[in-house]
């Protein structure tokens, strides 16, 4: 049977420290500590049981970094873009005009020198992102329309493929289609 304190002598002042903070066993807690302890235990169980809420605040910085890309595009700014992609990061594009589909691989670097003589001719809008991350590793799905000197060029969708390192998310793998036909226009031909 457990004795309260007012049950143990004067003497014994260990005792009267230790069930001071609480005593899980004998179910004694001030309540300021109980909704302590109740509010950490609380916290603690929410901080990451629910991976939606997780990672909200990743998938805005994974969007940051995308956005960074295509920002650095319509300003014809390479270092911007470089910034985002890993070195040794891989460019894609699958396209297919009058047959069947063809690969072809791009460097990082040509492109991103592209960017630097586009001398603001290029903007890429990208709409309805769709960002997925776990941990240190983010996928985007990103459909997107071209527009060359403002008419809409071609459109398709970006797959991005980005790891989080010290310096941030960046680009590892970017992949597009493009197609000339049915492309939205979402600056509704300005």
């Amino acid at each position: 049977m457990a004795q309260h304190l007012g049950d143990r002598s004067h003497n014994d002042r260990r005792y009267a420290a230790d069930s001071d903070r609480f005593d899980w066993l004998g179910g004694r807690m001030q309540p300021r500590r109980r909704a302590l302890a109740l509010s950490a235990l609380v916290l603690t169980a929410t901080i990451c049981t629910a991976p939606e809420l997780c990672a909200q605040d990743g998938k805005a910085a994974v969007e940051t970094a995308i956005m960074r890309v295509f920002e650095g595009m319509h300003t014809a700014n390479p270092d911007m873009v470089r910034a985002v992609f890993a070195p040794d990061a891989r460019f894609a594009v699958i396209s297919a005009s009058n047959g069947p589909a063809v690969i072809a691989a791009q460097t990082v670097d040509g492109w991103i020198e592209a960017i630097g003589g586009s001398e603001g001719r290029w903007d890429e809008q990208v709409y309805d992102l769709d960002i997925n991350v776990d941990g240190d590793m983010a996928s985007a799905w990103v459909p997107y329309t071209f527009y060359l000197d403002g008419a809409v060029r071609h459109c398709g969708i970006n797959s991005i493929e980005l790891l989080r390192d010290a310096k941030g998310w960046r680009i590892t793998q970017l992949s597009d289609t493009r197609r000339t036909e049915n492309c939205p226009d979402p600056l509704g031909g300005r």
